[in-house]
């Protein structure tokens, strides 16, 4: 369960870093500013990785809804939760940008 969350994590890591390339490719990149921006996120999508865990915690046939809904195998793959963590900021960010643009 705790190699879950630190997949997780890793994934919401990993996104950000791929984010932030071009600001540390100019030279721009605060990480106050980073932080500041993105800690929102983070905390929600590390909020959504616990839930998910204990859910599957406690009923692991629910990973066929969750396989179903998002395609990935929570349940088995430990590289699922990385591309979990990324997504679930991807997610937030098109949600973020979307009602900023209305």
């Amino acid at each position: 369960m705790a190699n879950f969350l630190i997949m997780g994590m890793l994934g919401i890591l990993i996104y950000n870093l791929f984010k932030a390339k071009e600001y540390i490719a100019n030279n721009t990149f605060i990480l106050a500013i980073f932080i500041k921006e993105n800690l929102a996120i983070w905390l929600w999508a590390f909020c959504v990785i616990v839930v998910a865990t204990a859910i599957l915690y406690i009923e692991p046939n629910a990973n066929a809804i969750i396989r179903n809904l998002s395609g990935l195998d929570l349940a088995n793959t430990k590289t699922g939760w990385l591309l979990f963590g990324a997504g679930l900021c991807g997610l937030f960010r098109n949600v973020k940008k979307k009602n900023s643009t209305v």
